[in-house]
């Protein structure tokens, strides 16, 4: 007989649960709204970029693309205060969000070039093939392929004691899908899942229900996209509950020792990341109760942002208006700082 909830819910996790072929008719709406929203994305950023260029201080050092994958380059931000004779610098590999359909690395140069400089560190942000074009696990594969091929660039000078892989949103799913794969798993001391989706055996209807909203106008933009997302990534008879695909159900034993996962208080993404951060530390039911916002346990650490939804690091699905831009930007100056203490505590702290 099971126990208690936690019980029970590892009953549940132990469960098949497959991907469903959906009727033609789904099937051909979903495909014409996807890439129609896919071209929408790309005719837009052109658009914006040629209006409001990135500024000089933003842009990548240098885009590479390696023999494993000729058709995918990777951007490469080198921090300003960087000599060419200096030591070694620790190697962040970055991966963008977007439904794993849509945006690109571009999208992360901002944030990528104010990490690097801010931290001192070497940033990647690896470009990965998408769906519908590609499917699970054709991303992983990439990204696995893409960093074990930067991690081994004799040009880059990075300390190769001293990885981490991260990702926002679909990229910080593929991060931790990623750091599973033996053979780059060893090489990494640590990831930093930011918003991640990471179950995909919940519907969009279980998620809405698990977050707090501010008002009636509070709404998910995720819920209308989600079955989409879903339909281009997931291919037919594939095990949700497979952790390469699901990292909610990743075992503790095959990931990196270093674990970070952040949240944003306004998203229905937020408890799947709060599960898989409690079940990583093996909190028990009274350390779940006090760390609904926050905890670090042994190498493993979770925060909770507050007032923000999905994205808000990019300013791409939050309220609009001054109050809320404000608040965008000073929750990311925040966590920007809690997570450059975390990594040099831990994964990139001397050797």
């Amino acid at each position: 007989m099971v126990s208690n909830k936690y019980e029970r819910e590892c009953v549940e996790k132990n469960k098949d649960l497959f991907q469903p072929q959906l009727p033609i008719l789904t099937r051909a709406w979903y495909f014409i709204q996807l890439w129609g929203l896919k071209i929408a994305i790309v005719v837009t950023f052109k658009i914006l970029r040629f209006l409001r260029p990135t500024p000089p201080e933003s842009r990548p050092t240098k885009l590479l693309a390696y023999p494993c994958r000729p058709n995918l380059r990777t951007r490469i931000f080198v921090p300003a205060a960087k000599q060419a004779d200096d030591e070694p610098l620790p190697l962040y590999l970055d991966l963008h969000g977007g439904g794993h359909a849509l945006m690109s690395a571009e999208f992360d140069d901002e944030i990528c070039a104010r990490m690097a400089n801010r931290f001192n560190i070497i940033i990647v942000s690896i470009e990965y093939s998408q769906a519908p074009s590609n499917r699970f696990p054709a991303l992983t594969n990439d990204v696995v392929a893409i960093a074990q091929a930067t991690i081994d660039n004799p040009d880059l000078n990075i300390d190769k004691k001293r990885v981490v892989l991260g990702g926002f949103s679909a990229g910080g799913n593929l991060a931790l899908s990623a750091a599973q794969v033996p053979g780059l798993r060893e090489r990494l001391n640590g990831v930093i899942a930011w918003y991640p989706v990471m179950d995909f055996t919940l519907t969009p209807d279980e998620k809405k229900a698990s977050r707090p909203y501010r008002n009636a106008k509070d709404l998910d933009d995720l819920p209308d996209f989600g079955p989409i997302f879903e339909w281009g990534h997931i291919p037919v008879g594939q095990n949700l509950r497979d952790p390469l695909l699901s990292t909610r159900f990743v075992s503790r034993n095959d990931i990196p020792k270093w674990i970070y996962i952040i949240g944003a208080e306004y998203d229905m993404l937020a408890k799947e990341a709060r599960d898989t951060a409690f079940d990583l530390a093996g909190l028990n039911e009274k350390e779940r109760e006090d760390g609904m916002y926050g905890f670090e346990k042994d190498s493993c650490k979770w925060t909770l942002v507050r007032d923000v939804r999905h994205a808000f690091t990019h300013d791409l699905m939050d309220g609009k208006g001054p109050d809320a831009e404000a608040m965008r930007k000073l929750r990311t100056d925040e966590i920007l700082e809690q997570v450059g203490d975390w990594l040099f505590r831990g994964p990139f702290s001397k050797y």
